[in-house]
């Protein structure tokens, strides 16, 4: 068997192995959306007294997330005047060239890398915005558990992130282009009542429920 964790995926996947196409099932990620609420009461999140907007990703340094696309978003918004502040969380080879970039732009407190955490969910409750610009991805698992949380959420086109925002019913989409993204932020910093019935849509959003007794039972 093989297994894709998006509708997406699968069906690029069987468009370039169709002899496969018999063999291959959809296997969404597992998501525990009870745990992710639970341990988003736990103390933790942001430290500082920053009372701007935050934006918030999550994932590993490479650059397959496009961190240094999200730089120069992020200058291109602090250029026009907006009040906000980008974290980040996970760590990476990518460090020091995005610390490099960072600094090149004078963004230092403007976008910051927080490096890995044991509990991120307080994070994703404290946040207004949540962004996953990236260049490719099998899917989102960030995306899942900041809608879990009431995150409006901005998603690039990668593969299966329309399932995630379902035709914008649950986030919105950005062009993969530091002036891209900057348009989606700004469109969501500007309307706090879209943001919000987003963020309050994704929070009562029942996620795929991946096939666990199937996938065991073909194991088998």
């Amino acid at each position: 068997r093989v297994f894709t964790v998006s509708e997406d995926a699968w069906k690029k996947f069987v468009a370039f192995y169709p002899e496969l196409r018999e063999k291959t099932m959809v296997f969404h990620n597992i998501v525990d959306q009870q745990y992710i609420r639970l341990r988003a009461r736990e103390k933790g999140g942001f430290s500082d007294d920053y009372e701007g907007m935050r934006i918030l990703t999550v994932g590993r340094l490479t650059y397959q997330k496009g961190y240094d696309i999200a730089i120069e978003a992020m200058k291109l918004l602090k250029k026009s005047g907006y009040m906000a502040r980008w974290y980040v969380l996970g760590e990476g080879d990518q460090r020091k060239k995005l610390e490099r970039k960072i600094a090149l732009w004078g963004l230092e407190d403007d976008f910051i890398l927080l490096g890995s955490v044991e509990n991120p969910y307080p994070y994703y409750a404290q946040a207004d915005l949540y962004v996953h610009a990236v260049r490719f991805e099998g899917q989102g698992i960030a995306v899942w558990e900041a809608q879990t949380l009431g995150c409006a959420v901005i998603v690039s086109d990668y593969c299966g992130s329309q399932e995630q925002i379902e035709g914008g019913r649950y986030g919105i989409s950005c062009k993969l282009t530091p002036e891209g993204i900057a348009e989606s932020i700004r469109t969501l910093l500007d309307d706090r009542k879209k943001r919000e019935e987003l963020g309050q849509k994704a929070a009562k959003k029942r996620l795929p429920r991946s096939q666990e007794r199937l996938f065991f039972e073909l194991m088998e």
